[in-house]
């Protein structure tokens, strides 16, 4: 049997509600006594990125690999102190430190981080956030604007010339790799909480 803790992936396109599942799944995993982690990808974008000509940051590159995994490693092992962090709005990265007892499972989140994980056996259950496109324009353009200090104009611009192409090149093709596709995230986090707390207990 595995020691490592499990790994569940929580992926798909930008603003789709990843954020919003982990989080509850977190929060539901808690009530029924299971310590989880949440991980997100955006905390390992690059500070000395130069954007990507067609992309910009929408693209796997963007993010730095080699701390994600050695991280996701230390977490795994339970032997992790501290996380990076980075601001979306300065593009800075920092430190938190971690307390409390190691977790049990690690929820990695993001659109661009989950891709090099896929063939080499990290995921316990990857699971695939699909939402309309014009709702998560809505979605960009309230969060981006209000927690990014971003304008309207930017925000748009940045969604139809590098997030949408972004999205088709790396982040559909890991709907391919899903072992379950998610449309309604607040009506299927308790089938979901279910079905990790079982896996979990199974171990």
């Amino acid at each position: 049997m595995d020691a490592a803790v499990p790994v569940v992936g929580i992926c798909g396109p930008s603003a789709a509600g990843k954020t919003m599942l982990a989080a509850d799944l977190c929060r539901r995993l808690q009530e029924r006594r299971h310590r989880s982690l949440v991980l997100a990808c955006d905390n390992y974008y690059r500070t000395d990125w130069d954007p990507h000509g067609r992309f910009g940051f929408d693209t796997v590159e963007a993010i730095d690999l080699p701390c994600l995994r050695q991280e996701l490693a230390a977490l795994r092992a339970g032997t992790c102190q501290s996380l990076r962090t980075y601001d979306m709005a300065t593009r800075r990265a920092g430190r938190r430190p971690l307390g409390g007892e190691p977790p049990e499972l690690v929820l990695l989140e993001g659109a661009y981080g989950p891709q090099p994980f896929l063939n080499d056996g990290t995921f316990a259950l990857l699971v695939y956030v699909q939402t309309p496109l014009a709702l998560r324009i809505v979605r960009r353009l309230r969060r981006d604007q209000q927690q990014r200090q971003r304008s309207a104009r930017y925000v748009l611009r940045q969604t139809l010339l590098q997030t949408i192409p972004g999205e088709r090149h790396f982040i559909r093709p890991l709907r391919d790799h899903a072992d379950l596709v998610v449309h309604d995230p607040q009506r299927s986090v308790a089938d979901l909480t279910e079905q990790i707390v079982q896996m979990l207990g199974a171990r």
